[in-house]
């Protein structure tokens, strides 16, 4: 199971291992939710026809949606997961770009997953030993890497130990990353301590940086949700704003005699007209609306913020 919309490297690397791709929509209108009572009837239907349905990704926080998912939607996943006997894999390689940890903090899947084990709850405790999670994280989405360098892992949890020894035998066919991805991933999961000779300097880099990176979503949502015919919420996470934008009738129609989706019809025209190189929501899998309707993917890593703005301003308009 893959959500929609979602990181296309899913649906490419399902459909080259010939896997079946099995959909389920997040909701817009609550922050990218899942809708955990929908996803279980998916996996009903989907059985029903016969698919063998083994695994839930779960991109948390959200790529392309910038959300940020909460404990108590996390529970209810790991519960289905249980139920439906799912192996969990989450993607959380976006965990320390969090723009509100107050209101929307980033809680891992295993930390949930192993609170149910503090649970007075008979079956909540069994579920903490039994549901079986792949958890991912990379340098490349955080700071250290800057989406240059590469590295990352990924971490079992209640994997049976003859499935942990052939995963480890089909991860060391790869051999070794270089090494600047071995020393990035190090530094990841130890990072300097307070009292360390790097740790004032680190800090505040790592600060400086996130909050560089909160200003500029937060002034682009703004601006976007200013601009007549668009919706855009304020980002949790990650980096990226999904905005959705409703064409009017001429943009559609332009569209269809260019025989394109009106969403990469909008992107190819900004692109022509501005040079901002954006991403058709369609190319994570959230398809047009029957009223022009359409999803577009952003960063918030351009400097030139201001500039953005008011070059995509003027091109809505």
């Amino acid at each position: 199971m893959i959500p929609i919309p979602q990181y296309p490297l899913y649906s490419a690397a399902l459909a080259f291992n010939n896997c079946h791709a099995v959909r389920y929509e997040l909701d817009a209108d609550d922050d990218w939710a899942v809708d955990v009572a929908a996803m279980g009837r998916t996996v009903d239907e989907e059985r029903a026809k016969g698919v063998d349905v083994r695994a839930l990704v779960v991109i948390n926080p959200g790529n392309p949606t910038g959300s940020c998912l909460t404990e108590a939607n996390i529970q209810d996943i790991l519960k289905l997961a249980h139920e439906k006997r799912l192996v969990v894999m989450a993607d959380e390689v976006y965990q320390r770009n969090i723009y509100h940890p107050d209101q929307r903090p980033f809680i891992s899947f295993k930390k949930v997953l192993r609170d149910f084990g503090k649970s007075g709850n008979v079956e909540e405790k069994e579920l903490a030993n039994q549901v079986e999670l792949v958890s991912f994280h990379s340098i490349s989405k955080g700071v250290s890497g800057e989406c240059g360098r590469r590295g990352g892992y990924f971490e079992l949890t209640n994997m049976d130990p003859k499935v942990e020894a052939q995963v480890y035998k089909m991860a060391s066919v790869n051999l070794c990353p270089p090494l600047q991805g071995q020393i990035g991933v190090d530094l990841l999961v130890r990072p300097p301590k307070e009292g360390e000779p790097s740790y004032a300097l680190w800090k505040e880099e790592t600060e400086g940086i996130h909050e560089t990176l909160k200003k500029r979503s937060q002034k682009m949502a703004d601006q976007f949700a200013k601009l007549p015919g668009v919706k855009c919420g304020e980002a949790q996470g990650a980096l990226y704003l999904f905005p959705e934008i409703t064409l009017p009738p001429k943009a559609i129609e332009a569209a269809k005699k260019e025989e394109r989706k009106p969403d990469l019809y909008y992107c190819l025209r900004l692109l022509d007209a501005t040079g901002i190189c954006v991403v058709p929501g369609s190319g994570f899998g959230k398809q047009p609306g029957p009223n022009g309707e359409c999803f577009l993917r952003t960063t918030v890593l351009a400097k030139e913020t201001d500039e953005f703005i008011q070059r995509f301003g003027d091109f809505h308009k």
